[in-house]
């Protein structure tokens, strides 16, 4: 017995008429003809007698009738279903993220992907750049947001730009440059400098610290913090000064002065780090939707 054939006689008992169901459905009568012969063959019984012009239920019809439509709203469920698992709209998905959840755009992905795609369970895991790439060598984790230096990444992983923010400076309200700071970085090569404590080579700081030198920055006195988090209170406990991504300056409080960073150089990128070779339909959904929300936001 196939859906078909299900779908066949409901049409037919619901419009009493083989022409108008085998017209609805898209078919030849004698198709339709053939369908109803199939299935009463394979059930022993009629379903269906001559009533004038058009067809009336027998008793066997009118009992198979309702299981007739629930079989076949459980059958497109499954194909819903199946279709939904092929698209990767159903599993599950553990996302590394640390200070990321700091970009305003990563939470709004999140309670968008929450809301569209309930059945895909999604877990977040607080993790800094090297357990981010642990977990996702040893399959802990799925999927990961950080800010990178793409040659630095192991072998097995790739990025997928996110989002960009630019570079400001935190620098104590009372402090003689607070607010006679020309932009010239070099200006700063005195001062103590409060960075995130990133592995050399892989993390934002060091992306922080090229761009720096770039524009004739060489800091040498530098205090490193395990927490982005901390570095606007410290900043305006005045220890130092500090360079971090704009949405970390969200963080500010009274004590703190932020003055934008005019050179190119000085942009973070934010990322989403994958391994090459996932397979995970849920995982690669997700990459897709990271990608358009990445794009549109």
């Amino acid at each position: 017995m196939e859906l078909r054939h299900l779908k066949a006689f409901v049409v037919a008992a619901d419009l009493q008429h083989f022409s108008q169901a085998a017209e609805h459905l898209g078919i030849a009568q004698p198709a339709l003809s053939q369908l109803i012969r199939t299935l009463e063959k394979e059930l022993g019984l009629s379903l269906f007698r001559r009533e004038g012009r058009g067809v009336a239920l027998t008793p066997a019809g009118h009992a198979f009738l309702p299981h007739a439509r629930q079989s076949i709203e459980e059958g497109e469920r499954a194909v819903a279903a199946a279709r939904r698992a092929r698209r990767g709209e159903v599993g599950e998905i553990n996302i590394g993220f640390h200070s990321a959840l700091l970009e305003p755009n990563l939470p709004q992905l999140l309670r968008y992907y929450f809301s569209a795609f309930p059945q895909v369970t999604v877990a977040l895991v607080d993790a800094g750049i090297r357990g981010q790439f642990e977990g996702l060598l040893d399959h802990t984790i799925d999927l990961a947001f950080a800010r990178v230096f793409k040659d630095h990444l192991p072998e097995r992983l790739r990025t997928h730009p996110f989002s960009h923010a630019r570079l400001v400076l935190l620098i104590p309200d009372n402090h003689e440059l607070a607010h006679s700071f020309s932009g010239e970085l070099a200006a700063l090569r005195h001062e103590q400098f409060i960075f995130l404590q990133d592995p050399a080579g892989i993390g934002l700081t060091s992306h922080t610290l090229q761009a720096c030198r770039q524009n004739q920055l060489h800091p040498g006195n530098i205090r490193y913090v395990p927490s982005l988090m901390s570095i606007p209170g410290l900043v305006a406990a005045g220890i130092g000064v500090s360079i971090v991504p704009e949405p970390v300056a969200r963080l500010t409080m009274p004590g703190v002065h932020i003055v934008p960073l005019a050179q190119p150089e000085m942009v973070s990128e934010l990322s989403l780090i994958s391994r090459i070779d996932e397979r995970s339909s849920a995982v690669l959904h997700f990459i897709e939707e990271a990608n358009a929300w990445g794009r549109t936001a």
